[in-house]
Order: structure tokens, then sequence, then C-alpha cells
């Protein structure tokens, strides 16, 4: 719980329900998984030749994940009370979303993000910090560097 509530918007509460609710973390290979059980996966609807335009969340998974979800991702991208944002960076991708997509789409892209962010922070056992988009990839880009070099 004390990783999960280094997420900003996490807090006690959430932490506890979302791990009650997916019980044993070492369940989830990756973090698609995870997605999927917390049910805010895409449900493709394609029979034959027929192919839908309409993707809507396949809702398979935990109610109670989603709903501790949506508030975490309210919570996400609201202002503090010094009028900075919890999370800058989420609010940026949200701020971006919604100029072509519903409010509620740009949100369970919001949720699909937290959902990342912890399972990569239960993955790897290490506290969230807030990092841009640049400064991810060029650790990225620099790490496989590294693993190219040593192979």
């Amino acid at each position: 719980m004390k990783l999960l509530t280094t997420i900003p918007g996490i807090g006690i509460i959430s932490a506890a329900i979302f791990i009650s609710e997916i019980r044993d973390f070492n369940n989830f290979k990756n973090a698609r998984k995870l997605v999927a059980f917390c049910g805010i996966d895409p449900a493709v609807v394609e029979s034959g030749k027929f192919k839908g335009n309409k993707v809507k969340m396949s809702k398979r998974g935990s109610g109670y994940l989603r709903r501790v979800l949506f508030m975490i991702a309210l919570a996400s991208i609201r202002k503090n009370r010094n009028s900075q944002y919890v999370n800058p960076i989420l609010y940026n991708y949200y701020s971006i979303k919604i100029k072509s997509k519903p409010k509620k789409v740009a949100l369970v892209a919001i949720m699909h993000k937290i959902v990342n962010y912890i399972f990569a922070v239960l993955r790897d056992k290490k506290p969230f910090r807030i990092i841009t988009p640049e400064e991810h990839n060029k650790s990225y880009r620099q790490s496989k560097l590294k693993l190219t070099l040593v192979s």
C-alpha cells in the first residue's frame, strides 16, 4: 500500500480497495492483463464482415475497481489548494484527449494510464515519481543502448 500511495491521486482507502480486489499481483504477467481484469479494456464487436465502429469498455472485470479507478482519475487531473495540478503530466494528456474525444472517454484513457502506473510500481517495487514523456523516452533509449552494448 505504501508504494501505491506514492502515485498522486491514490489515497490509503483507494490503495486498500485496489489491493484487496486484485488479490495476488503475481497473477498478472503484464499491464494489459491487469487492465483487462479491471474491465477497462476495449470490447471489439465484430462478426464476419461486420466491423463495429463504436468501441466500448468491456466491463468484464470488477465494478469496484472501475469505481476506484474513476475516482483516482478524477483526483489525478484536478488542481490542489495551491492551484497546481496533482499530476500535470496526466492533466496534459487529458487536455489533449478532450479535444477529440468526449470527457468520459478521456477519463477512461486516464484510468488506463493509472493502471499502467500501478503495474509498474508494483512490478519494480519502487515508489512512483512524475517524469515527463521526454525524460522517460531518454532513459528508455539509454537502457536499450546499455542492453545492446552488453549483448
